[in-house]
This record gives C-alpha cells, structure tokens and sequence, in this order.
C-alpha cells in the first residue's frame, strides 16, 4: 500500500468517526439553531397571547421575545438561526412568508436602535462619573497628604483617618468601573440577540 492510500485510508476514517460523535449528521448541519414557534395568530410573533393555562404547546409570550429568550442562552459563535413558525393551516399563505420576514426585521431594527440609544446613553453617563469619581478621588489624596504632613496627629489617628479616605475613593470609583465593566453588557447582549434575529431565516408551516 503506498503512502497516498494509506492517508486517503485514514482521511475516511477520521471523517467516519467526526460522523459518528456528531450522531450520525454532518457538521454542517450543526451549524443552524432550528427555533420552533406554535403560534395561533401571526400577530402572536409580536403580540403577547391572553395567559391560558390549560394550552400546552401554544406560547404563553410573544414569538419573536421566545426566539430572543433562546438566543440569549447561546454561546457567542456564528450560527445561522432558523425560525420555524407552526400556524393553523388557514392562515398560511404564500404571500405570508415575506410579510413575516419584513415586520421581523423592522421589529428587529427597532429593538436593535432602542439599545444602541441606551448603551450610548450608558456610556455617556459612566465617563461622567469616571470623571467625577477620578476628581473625587484626587480630592481625597491631597487631603490625606495635607493632612499626614501638616496635621498633628498620631500615628492610630492617622491610620484611622487614611482608612475612612481610603473607602471613600473606593466607593467613588466603583460605581463608574462596576458600569464600564458589567453594565453595557446586558444592551450589547440584547444588540447581538436582534440582530441574529433579524438575520433568521423564516419558515411558516402548518400546524398539524
């Protein structure tokens, strides 16, 4: 067996066996997150339902906020999302598709700009404390170094005095850190949720 067999040989194998960890499907296929939505109005996707317990595979909250509710839950990797929206069969139609996809993506835009707005606003308002925390702060270091050098006090009292300086920078620049840190987060999040969204591909079919 030459050399070129003999890794075409071990090629299929490594292929077989990528296979068969993947549950017998190519991983192509892996790479599109299917939603299913059971839906008894079109308008559903948009419009919250009446709260009805006794339905069991209706949703209880919009279509489009349970798509959103999924992709929040997923890790950060591209994946082409799909939408399969299950209606009555008398509400389907062929001009129906088209329309869906239309309202969702003004849905999206609007949702994806109401974040933008609030992350820039966000934003804004953290450098402003930054630097009002920063000023604050400095206020605080000269008084301590006025203090150590003019002011007779011994060395417990000034430890004690340093100590309550100390926490009050810390709370200055806390709130301003804990804002760049972990507050623009959730308006990014929400960013990345619609606009995957807005890029599904749409299926309507017939609820059976």
């Amino acid at each position: 067996m030459d050399l070129a067999t003999e890794t075409a040989g071990l090629y299929q194998i490594a292929q077989q066996v990528e296979l068969d960890k993947n549950g017998g499907t190519d991983m192509a296929s892996s790479s599109i997150l299917d939603i299913d939505l059971h839906l008894k109005n079109i308008k559903n996707l948009f419009l919250d339902p009446g709260l009805d317990p006794f339905e069991n595979e209706m949703l209880q909250i919009s279509g489009a906020e349970e798509a959103a509710n999924c992709l929040r839950t997923k890790k950060r990797k591209k994946r082409q999302v799909r939408l399969n929206i299950f209606l009555p069969a008398e509400q389907v139609n062929s001009d129906l598709q088209r329309k869906t996809a239309d309202a969702l993506s003004r849905y999206c835009d609007f949702k994806i700009a109401l974040n933008q707005r609030q992350l820039e606003i966000e934003r804004t308002e953290g450098r402003r404390a930054v630097m009002i925390g920063l000023f604050f702060a400095a206020l605080c270091l000269l008084m301590v170094t006025v203090v150590y050098f003019l002011g007779p006090l011994s060395d417990t009292l000034f430890m004690i005095f340093g100590g309550i300086f100390t926490i009050l920078i810390w709370m200055a620049i806390w709130n301003p850190g804990e804002t760049f840190l972990y507050g623009l987060q959730p308006y990014k999040l929400e960013i990345r949720t619609h606009q995957a969204l807005k890029d599904a591909e749409i299926v309507i079919k017939k609820e059976i």
